[in-house]
C-alpha cells in the first residue's frame, strides 16, 4: 500500500532542467494553433445558418486533433526525460538498510489452541516464512511477557535466527504478564542504530490500554512503520480470544497495518509487500532514486502509432524508424539468430529477463560481464558472480566480488577486497560499511571460539571429572596433563573444514537454558522493565 503522504513528500524530478523544454514547446504549439485559426478565419464570416449547412463535423472534439496529440506527446516525453521519482531502488551490493524488528508475545495466552497446535507455534512458523520471503536486510527479535528482552540482535543470517526463535517459549521468560510497552525502549534503540526508517512487526493476541497508548504515542509522527499481526481467532471458545478491534484500532491510529493469521500464505505475502513498499519509500540516502518515468513509455508509443493515420504528421514516422534502427546489431551470426535476435541484442534480451526476475536465464543470455555477474548474484550463484565481477576493473565490480565472497562465507577474503577498494577510494561508504561488518563477523568468531575454549571444555571436564566416558562399553582414563588448550582463529575456522567441525561440536544446542539465564539476569538488573522516556524528555 502506497503512503500518500510519503508520496507527496518525496516526489521530485531527477533531471528537472528538462522541464524547461515545455516553454518552447508551448510557444510552438500556440504558434501552430494561431496559424490554423488564421487559416480558417473565413469560416467565421459565414452566416450561422450557412455554416451549419456547408460545414460538417465542425465543432467536435476531433477538430485540431493532431495538434492536441502533439501537445500530449510533447508533455509526456518531457516528463519522461525529467525523470519523475518518489522512492529509492535497492542496491544489489549493499544490504537493505531498513531494519525489521519482530516483537513477539510470549505470554501464556499465546499457548491457546484455537489456532492449532498453538498460537505461539504458528506465530514462529509464520515469522520464519516471512523472513524467507523477504530474504534481505537485518532483522531483530524482541520478546515480551511480564518483561521485555532482546533475544536476537540485528542479523541477516536466518540459520542463526531460526534455532533461537524455536527456543523461545513462555518458560524462558522470568516474569509472567503481558506488558508490550516495555519493548518500546528496545525497539527505539534498534531503530536508531538501523540508519533508516524501519518496520516493527508486533505479533500478539492482545494489548493492555497502557500499551496501546504508548505505541500510539511512539509511532505518531515517525517514519517507522507498525505492522500488527493478530494471532488467534475472535470467535472461539478459548479463554482469551483475539482482541481484533483493539489491535486494528491501534494499527489505524498509528498509520500502520493490521493483518490476521490465515491458513494459507496470503498474510505473509501482505506483510512482505508492506515491508518492501515502506523500504522503497524510506530507503537509505546511499541508495539511488528510482526513475519511474519509464512507465509512461507505453502510452507514448501508442500515441506515436496514431501518427501513421492520414493527416497525423506522417513525416515524424521517418524519424521514429531511424531511431529504432539504431538497435540493429551487425555482429550477430546467422546460425544463432532467433526471432528476438532480430530486434534486440543479447544484453537487451538479458535485461528483459532480469527485469522479469528470471535471473538464471538472464545470466546465461547476458554477454557483458558486469551484468552477467549481477544476474548470477541475484540468482544466488555467488561463486559464478565472483568470477565474472573479477573480469571488470571498476569499483562497482570489486564491491560485487567482495559481496559474493561474503555470501560464500569467505569473510577474510571479502575483508581484504574491501580494504583494497578503500585504498583506491577512501570515501566509498559502501566499502567502509561492509568492511566494518566483515571485521565484526571475524571478531565475533574469534571471541566465540575463545569463549568455547574457556567455558565449554572446562565445564565439561568439571561435570565428567577426570574419567570422561568415550564409549558405551569402554572406559578410558585420561591424564589431565595430556589435555592441550587450542585456540582457533577466524582464519582457521573459515579455511579449515576440520577446525570448523571441531568448533561447531562445542556449541551447546540447547538455547532455552541460556536464554532463561540471560533474561533472568536482565530482569534482576532492571533492564527488562524500562519504559520509554525519550518522548517525555523531548516534551519537556
Amino acid at each position: 500500500m502506497i503512503n500518500s503522504d510519503l508520496f507527496i513528500e518525496q516526489f521530485h524530478f531527477l533531471r528537472p532542467h528538462w522541464l524547461l523544454l515545455l516553454l518552447p514547446l508551448s510557444a510552438l504549439i500556440y504558434w501552430r494553433w494561431r496559424r490554423e485559426e488564421q487559416a480558417t478565419a473565413w469560416k467565421r464570416r459565414l452566416p450561422q445558418h450557412l455554416r451549419q449547412a456547408l460545414l460538417v463535423n465542425e465543432a467536435t472534439w476531433r477538430s485540431n486533433l493532431p495538434l492536441k496529440g502533439l501537445a500530449l506527446v510533447s508533455v509526456i516525453a518531457t516528463v519522461i526525460a525529467a525523470g519523475p521519482s518518489w522512492h529509492r531502488q535497492a542496491s544489489p551490493f549493499a544490504e537493505d538498510a531498513a531494519p525489521l524488528v519482530v516483537v513477539l508475545d510470549v505470554s501464556s495466552s499465546m499457548l491457546q489452541t484455537d489456532v492449532a497446535p498453538s498460537r505461539l507455534f504458528i506465530a514462529k512458523q509464520k515469522i520464519l516464512q516471512l523472513l524467507e520471503l523477504r530474504n534481505r536486510g537485518k532483522v531483530s527479535l524482541v520478546v515480551f511477557a511480564g518483561s521485555a528482552h532482546l533475544a536476537m540482535p540485528p542479523t541477516m543470517d536466518l540459520a542463526v535466527f531460526e534455532p533461537l526463535l524455536n527456543a523461545i517459549k513462555p518458560g524462558v521468560m522470568p516474569r509472567e504478564g503481558k506488558f508490550a510497552e516495555y519493548t518500546l525502549s528496545l525497539v527505539q534503540s534498534l531503530l536508531e542504530t538501523g540508519g533508516a526508517p524501519g518496520s516493527v512487526l508486533l505479533v500478539t493476541d492482545g494489548l493492555s490500554d497502557s500499551a496501546v497508548a504508548e505505541f500510539e504515542r511512539y509511532f505518531s509522527g515517525k517514519e517507522h512503520q507498525l505492522l500488527i499481526w493478530g494471532a488467534g481467532q475472535t470467535q472461539s471458545d478459548v479463554r482469551f480470544p483475539l482482541e481484533e478491534q483493539r489491535l486494528s484500532s491501534l494499527a489505524r491510529n498509528a498509520s500502520g497495518e493490521w493483518v490476521v493469521f490465515t491458513v494459507d500464505h496470503s498474510d505473509v505475502e501482505v506483510l512482505a509487500s508492506s515491508i518492501a513498499q515502506h523500504a522503497k519509500f524510506t530507503g537509505g540516502e546511499n541508495e539511488p532514486w528510482f526513475d519511474s518515468g519509464y512507465v509512461l513509455l507505453a502510452p507514448l508509443i501508442l500515441l506515436y502509432l496514431l501518427w501513421f493515420r492520414r493527416g497525423w504528421l506522417v513525416q515524424w514516422s521517418i524519424v521514429l524508424v531511424m531511431v529504432s534502427g539504431l538497435s540493429y546489431s551487425p555482429g550477430t551470426y546467422a546460425e544463432s539468430i532467433g526471432w528476438a535476435d532480430i530486434w534486440f541484442t543479447k544484453d537487451q534480451q538479458g535485461q528483459q529477463l532480469f527485469n522479469q526476475q528470471q535471473y538464471d536465464k538472464a545470466a546465461k543470455v547476458f554477454q557483458e560481464p558486469y551484468w552477467k555477474a549481477t544476474a548470477f548474484y541475484f540468482a544466488g550463484d555467488y561463486q559464478s558472480a565472483q568470477q565474472y565481477y573479477l573480469r571488470v576493473d571498476t569499483v562497482e565490480a570489486q564491491l560485487g566480488a567482495a559481496a559474493s565472497l561474503a555470501h560464500q562465507r569467505e569473510y577474510v577474503a571479502a575483508r581484504q577486497l574491501y580494504r583494497e577498494v578503500l585504498e583506491s577510494n577512501p570515501g566509498n561508504r559502501t566499502a567502509l560499511h561492509n568492511l566494518q561488518l566483515m571485521e565484526a563477523i571475524i571478531k565475533h568468531i574469534n571471541e566465540f571460539s575463545e569463549g568455547q575454549l574457556s567455558s565449554g571444555e572446562m565445564e565439561s571436564s568439571q561435570e565428567l571429572g577426570n574419567n570422561p566416558q568415550t564409549a558405551d562399553g569402554v572406559t578410558q582414563e585420561l591424564d589431565p596433563s595430556l589435555v592441550k588448550e587450542e585456540k582457533l582463529s577466524a582464519e582457521e575456522l573459515l579455511t579449515s573444514s576440520a577446525a570448523h567441525d571441531k568448533w561447531m561440536k562445542r556449541v551447546d544446542s540447547e538455547l532455552g537454558v541460556f536464554l532463561a539465564y540471560k533474561f533472568h539476569r536482565q530482569l534482576e538488573l532492571g533492564l527488562a522493565t524500562q519504559k520509554l522516556i525519550a518522548q517525555v524528555e523531548e516534551a519537556k
